[in-house]
């Protein structure tokens, strides 16, 4: 539906404009009449990691994606502090996403950057929701209890978390407008524009080393500013993982938060893209851009170049193989090992362990024989028109 249609949410503008300014105002003027104190460091930290990662963690990787199940009690910590981020309730913002995934880049987009950066990052947000809406993207939360009830007392559950709760904890080390301005209002402000940034920067700034089918960047630099979703690109080719960062060292607070309540039970299933998928998804954006320059070499460049691209993929391919085997011969084996004796069950995973490390030695030495290729057909120069 055109925007022109639609009726613009004054509540919504009116808390979008002010609000930066006002916290902005309110922050020179608190330290210049009362100094910084340790504690509004402390309750800043708190709620923005608070409410960040319930967003992250919770609205987004949970809720929306599913990419992993946790305890209703995590469950209901993502939907006070959701709440507090003020991003609307559970229902409304995985109903959106989803249908920003469905539809992405197109006018079914509700942050479609074809429409604009401004639009992307905050401006969808100055109108009220469509009026043809039936949430038929969400089935599953439909049913959820806990989801309905978050939906019906959004507000009372926003202001409460977000505002009354930093204002008493300030107020009981007597800076009760320390707590409402730092652990609330400025927190708030800032947890905002990290989410927007990712439905705008990242999708018009960065790399695209997974997948050309849609807008979505890789940005290493929004990782620490949106809790760990900089790496946008992954997340689109590869959205059922719960990861967005999926080397060690990326940035990704909320995927070392799921891992590690993952150790005590609460929460399992996590659900990981394999590694031959990653690397697969890289050849072939590789290839992509790669065959430009291919095209315009010389015949016997092109046919040598071909070939040894050809290679490459069939060795890859037999090492995907063998992993994918190893994994599903020794792990029905493994299973049934265990139901009988521990000591065989360890036997089978050490033989398991081996038969995946080698399908993973061969699977890199294919992904760098591919790199060192790509790069040498970078580095050859085009012929010169005659």
């Amino acid at each position: 539906m055109n925007p022109g249609q639609r009726e613009f949410n004054w509540v919504n503008i009116a808390f979008l404009t002010l609000s930066p300014i006002a916290a902005i105002i309110g922050a020179v003027l608190y330290i210049y009449h009362q100094g910084f104190h340790w504690v509004d460091l402390v309750l800043f930290v708190f709620m923005a990691m608070s409410t960040g990662v319930a967003i992250t963690a919770g609205y987004h990787r949970y809720f929306a994606h599913r990419t992993y199940e946790c305890r209703p009690g995590i469950q209901f910590l993502y939907h006070l502090f959701g709440a507090a981020a003020l991003q609307n309730s559970v229902l409304y913002w995985a109903s959106d996403h989803r249908y920003h995934h469905r539809y992405v880049d197109t006018e079914d987009d509700p942050y479609n950057i074809m429409k604009g950066i401004f639009w992307a990052h905050m401006g969808w947000i100055f109108y009220k929701t469509r009026p043809d809406r039936n949430f038929d993207s969400i089935p599953d939360l439909k049913e959820d209890r806990l989801v309905i009830w978050q939906n019906r007392y959004y507000l009372p559950i926003a202001i409460t978390v977000s505002f009354v709760l930093p204002t008493l904890i300030g107020w009981a080390v007597g800076r009760p407008f320390g707590g409402f301005l730092w652990g609330g209002l400025l927190r708030v402000v800032l947890v905002h524009h990290g989410t927007f940034l990712i439905n705008s920067a990242a999708h018009f700034i960065g790399a695209q080393p997974y997948s050309n089918k849609d807008t979505s960047r890789d940005n290493w630099w929004l990782a620490p500013f949106t809790f760990g979703e900089g790496y946008h690109n992954f997340h689109h080719a590869f959205q059922g993982d719960y990861r967005n960062g999926h080397a060690w060292y990326h940035w990704d607070p909320c995927k070392w938060w799921v891992w590690t309540i993952s150790h005590v039970g609460l929460t399992w299933r996590l659900n990981r893209t394999p590694e031959w998928a990653i690397l697969q998804a890289k050849m072939d954006m590789g290839y992509l851009k790669a065959r430009s320059k291919i095209e315009q070499l010389p015949d016997d460049w092109r046919r040598r170049l071909t070939a040894n691209m050809n290679a490459i993929r069939e060795r890859f391919e037999a090492a995907k193989t063998q992993m994918i085997q190893s994994k599903n011969r020794y792990g029905e084996q493994f299973r049934e090992a265990r139901a009988n004796a521990l000591r065989e069950g360890r036997q089978l995973q050490a033989r398991w362990d081996q038969g995946v490390q080698e399908a993973r030695i061969s699977l890199k030495k294919a992904w760098q024989e591919h790199k060192r290729l790509v790069k040498e057909i970078r580095r050859l120069p085009l012929p010169t028109a005659i």
